[in-house]
């Protein structure tokens, strides 16, 4: 009986294990795939992607796509395709990416952006196209989401 008792409660920690390591629902999401960027909002609202506005320079731009892929080995790239002032540009980031529960830390290593390190947010989300993840990252008043 005693040996028995030990078979279920092993077997119970072993399935028990299993399943919270693989469980994928709520907030334990793995930041890993592909994400294109959906909506911006700033203090004006939120808008769709495409979506434009005036650079610091005074410059008009036309973002027309954005897109992260978070690889598995901890790298990460960034592409992003615009207008500025009339004329198709792209700008790249890649570097290293970490997750901590729900927050994604980022730390570029080349960028046309820059290369401080900044961090985001991954969680399920059905907003966009039924239930998918989001990744939310938000730097200086402006929050970009961005859906697999």
């Amino acid at each position: 009986m005693i040996a028995r008792s030990k078979v279920l409660l092993a077997a119970a920690l072993l399935i028990g294990t299993a399943s919270a390591c693989s469980d994928l629902t709520g907030n334990n999401v793995t930041a890993e795939g592909a994400f294109t960027l959906q909506t911006v909002s700033n203090s004006s609202g939120t808008t769709l992607v495409p979506y434009q506005y005036v650079d610091n320079r005074g410059h008009t731009i036309f973002v027309q796509s954005d897109t992260y892929v978070l690889s598995s080995n901890g790298a990460y790239t960034e592409q992003q395709v615009y207008q500025d002032n009339g004329f198709q540009q792209v700008a790249n980031e890649s570097g290293s990416w970490t997750q901590s529960n729900t927050a994604v830390f980022f730390t570029p290593q080349t960028s046309d952006f820059s290369i401080s390190p900044y961090q985001g947010t991954v969680q399920h989300n059905s907003q966009f196209n039924g239930n998918t993840r989001a990744l939310t990252i938000s730097i200086n008043g402006t929050t970009a989401v961005y859906s697999d």
